[in-house]
């Protein structure tokens, strides 16, 4: 009868108002040896501890290893030696047992390694820092991951032309120059000793993995546009190259010539109403048959004009708000066919320097792009467009649009046309034997276009597959190498023959309507992605895996200030050890060089100050470094090739698919993303499928789904952990009643097992539970989508969960824990019922419950 008192009283207090759910919850830079759920680690000392791939995953030694950690971001990667023996304490005491060390190469000193002088050296305090901070993530058992190239703009030091890329990204793939910056920079680095741990960095086994470049593709997501519009210096080395490769592979131009007209196709009937103004028009100035679409008080004008002696629509934008697609032209309710060649003409100038970007996609929901996205460049004097492009899917109702918002000079159009055909194959002029074939034509045949993507495709392999040997044979490093994040199959093909494969993906990374990154004016929608299942960043993440190779997701987050920012880790963790990942790491654990003892939530990705991300990192090391979650037993493995040749298939697909690894696994094996629940997913590089049982191990009960309400909930039920995010009232069926949350409406639970075997045997179960994260003062917009640069201040608090637990067979007694993970209070167990039972509330200040036998 006491405890049924004193649960209900709990009850009661777990009921209270939603202000009086938060709670401050400041876990210590500083941790605390007395923690009762620090982790213990195994220093790395010698050759035993190297990280080495076998049967597909990685290892240490003889035993199979996953890698859990974080990035570290610009002057994070050089604490002082106090801090830094401090920082990899703390990693370590949290589960982390892999950091990559990101951006060191983006500054100067002290927010990076080079001199603060001119940038041409690396400093030698910088070096030494990152020396001893290397021996210290060493001693508590933490691996390197270390980035050779992230933010270095290797082409300014070098008096190169300026390119239009930032950190030389794309130029620095086929620019003989830049690759021999980048091998310098390599010798130097993994050639220096390291004093503390008297070896050479390629040579100790503490850096674990070393990548080339960060984000960094010919097929990265706005490399069409920038290989386009390329500066001269770099696009004169790229068509040399181009038609170098040409003459291997057709020899004359005449055969060229040939294979490239066999699919040649004249113009046909254009599809558009009234493109050259001479129809009707609304009061507004508007040509019959056209919109002008305005947004969010963006305002414009519209009107017949002569601009230089030609009959033009002159539309003058008057008002923006700072998100382009918020003002445009556009006509919609035509038809394309799939896999049909389509061709817009048009002329323009503009009032003064500017772009515009001509789109071609659905004219209603979800409104997805049908294969053109062009940006424009005009200028005072009339130009003549041609844009081609392929209908990546049929529709009744279909749009061209030319997107205004991004400048308010005035626009003139004439003669807007949109017609099937206008497929062309070599131009007039263009000859192999004197490098004059252009990489891109505006309307290309199948072949042409065919030809650029694998000279493209084998380009971007050449490098990675030279940097990779070089780095290994050539400066002895026995790190494992890779090389970026897989951009679609084509970019698949370019890491192939890496040590292993990596991607990256992000849950409603912020926006920003006006300057890129402007502190001061960025959107996140409050979207959980429990509740859209349908587009989580999970699925597309697990199509990029290659099989026969380990896989890796070196960047994750959602970002605060997020709602539901507390799914983040449970989601990445449980489904990345369902999945059979080999490591995952959060961006980022801090950006900072000397505010680790800071007691607030500061930005969008650090989570070293947020209990949210840092909340759940002991649960997610027991989730999915200990086995808490088992990896399931199926694997679809998609065969992506069609006939003999590889490239050719792939090109094929990138064609089709673009980036999207989803599209392509979803078509080659017949894919839904909730198959992705039940059986573990790759790709192949080959033309065989297959399919089957790979472990006999213990199940997992994956399920998500979303009710009629549109409230989500995410469920992983295993021997060693039990995962769920979600709305409170899906708690009681995803949990068979074992879970019943009363409040706050959106939470993350967890119970992991800290002693690596199953619940119903473990004698340490970690119960952790968090809603919303926010600063003291933090000042929402009231929609909840910015806080500006209002971020507020310390004590950051979590919003308490109000919860009755059962737990597994035993008698229990349960400690809430101190944000230093030590004993605050004691939790009532009602040990009389079957199964036992907890109550959480905001009364113990606390997101962590640790239940031990009674004695």
């Amino acid at each position: 009868m006491r405890y049924a008192v004193i649960i209900l009283c709990l009850w009661l207090a777990g009921s209270l108002g939603a202000a009086e759910q938060f709670v401050p919850f400041v876990i210590p830079a500083r941790p605390n040896p007395d923690s009762l759920i620090g982790f213990r680690p195994e220093p790395i000392k010698g050759e035993s501890d190297r990280l080495v791939v076998r049967s597909a995953h990685f290892y240490r030694g003889d035993e199979r290893i996953r890698l859990w950690g974080v990035n570290l971001s610009f002057g994070a990667n050089l604490p002082t030696h106090a801090d830094a023996e401090q920082v990899a304490a703390r990693l370590a005491a949290a589960g982390v047992n892999t950091v990559r060390l990101h951006h060191l190469d983006t500054s100067r000193y002290p927010r990076g390694w080079w001199t603060a002088k001119d940038g041409k050296t690396i400093e030698p305090e910088a070096f030494d820092k990152l020396d001893y901070f290397i021996d210290q993530l060493a001693k508590n058992g933490i691996y390197v991951n270390l980035n050779l190239h992230v933010g270095r703009a290797h082409s300014e030091y070098l008096d190169l032309p300026k390119s239009n890329t930032s950190y030389d990204k794309i130029i620095n793939i086929f620019t003989p120059a830049l690759v021999e910056a980048q091998k310098d920079l390599a010798r130097e680095v993994l050639s220096r000793v390291n004093m503390y741990r008297n070896t050479t960095y390629a040579d100790d086994p503490a850096i674990a993995i070393v990548e080339i470049t960060n984000e960094n593709s010919l097929f990265m997501w706005d490399a069409d546009e920038k290989l386009r519009s390329l500066p001269v210096y770099y696009a004169d080395i790229l068509q040399k190259q181009y038609n170098g490769w040409l003459v291997r592979r057709y020899g004359s131009t005449a055969r060229l010539g040939g294979e490239w007209s066999k699919q040649a196709e004249a113009l046909g009937e254009n599809l558009l109403k009234n493109g050259d103004w001479t129809g009707a028009r609304s009061a507004a100035g508007v040509p019959a048959g056209w919109n002008l679409e305005q947004h969010s008080g963006c305002k414009a004008e519209a009107a017949l004009t002569n601009y230089q002696g030609r009959a033009a629509l002159e539309l003058k934008p008057v008002a923006l708000n700072g998100t382009d697609w918020h003002l445009q032209f556009n006509q919609g309710g035509f038809a394309v066919n799939e896999n049909r060649y389509y061709t817009v003409s048009f002329s323009a100038a503009a009032g003064a320097p500017r772009s515009v970007t001509c789109n071609v996609s659905m004219a209603h929901e979800p409104w997805s792009n049908l294969g053109l996205s062009r940006r424009i460049d005009l200028t005072g004097q009339w130009q003549q467009f041609r844009l081609g492009f392929t209908a990546k899917a049929g529709d009744a109702n279909v749009r061209v649009s030319f997107v205004l918002g991004g400048d308010k000079a005035s626009v003139c159009l004439a003669d807007v046309r949109l017609r099937p055909g206008g497929l062309e194959g070599l131009g007039g002029g263009e000859r192999i034997e004197d490098a004059s074939v252009r990489l891109y034509s505006e309307t290309e045949t199948p072949q042409r276009i065919a030809d650029r993507m694998r000279f493209l495709a084998e380009t971007e392999k050449t490098y990675f597959d030279d940097m990779r040997i070089y780095v290994k044979d050539r400066l002895g490093s026995k790190s494992l190498v890779t090389g970026t994040i897989v951009f679609g199959p084509l970019g698949l093909y370019g890491q192939s023959d890496m040590d292993f494969v990596d991607a990256h993906a992000y849950w409603q990374h912020p926006r920003f309507p006006g300057r890129p990154w402007d502190a001061g004016n960025w959107l996140i929608d409050q979207k959980p992605m429990t509740d859209h299942p349908a587009e989580a960043a999970l699925f597309r993440l697990a199509c990029e895996r290659l099989a026969g190779k380990p896989f890796t997701v070196t960047e994750y987050n959602h970002p605060a200030p997020l709602d539901s920012q507390a799914e983040c880790v449970p989601m990445i963790a449980s489904f990345a050890a369902a999945q059979d990942w080999d490591g995952v790491w959060l961006y980022t654990y801090s950006h900072g060089t000397d505010d680790w003892d800071r007691d607030r939530s500061n930005s969008f990705f650090d989570v070293d100050s947020n209990p949210a991300k840092w909340g759940f990192m002991p649960a997610a090391a027991a989730i999915f470094r200990m086995g808490g979650v088992p990896a399931l037993n199926h694997l679809t493995a998609a065969g992506l090739v069609d006939g003999a040749d590889v490239a050719d298939s792939l090109v094929a697909l990138h064609n089709r698919y673009d980036r999207n690894m989803f599209g392509v696994l979803t078509g080659k094996a017949e894919l839904e993303w909730k198959d992705l629940l039940t059986t573990q997913v790759a790709s192949r590089l080959s033309s065989r499928s297959m399919k089957g049982i790979v472990s006999a191990g213990p199940p997992v009960r994956l399920r998500w789904d979303v009710d009629a309400d549109k409230n989500g909930m995410y469920a992983v039920i295993a021997g060693g952990a039990e995962v769920f995010t979600g709305h409170a009232g899906r708690f009681g069926d995803a949990s068979s009643g074992r879970i019943v949350v009363d409040a706050p409406d959106f939470a993350a639970v967890t119970m992991t097992a800290l002693d690596a075997v199953a619940l119903n045997r473990s004698k340490k179960i970690l119960v952790t539970a968090c809603g919303r994260c926010e600063n003291t003062g933090m000042q929402f917009s009231e929609d909840r989508r910015t806080v500006g640069r209002n971020w507020g201040s310390g004590p950051v608090r979590i919003e308490a969960v109000s919860a009755r637990i059962a737990v597994p067979a035993g008698r229990w007694t349960c400690r809430a824990l101190a944000p230093d993970g030590t004993p605050q209070a004691d939790v009532p167990v009602n040990n009389a019922t079957i199964p036992a039972t907890i109550q959480l509330s905001p009364h113990y200040k606390t997101m962590w419950y640790l239940l031990t036998p009674l004695q």
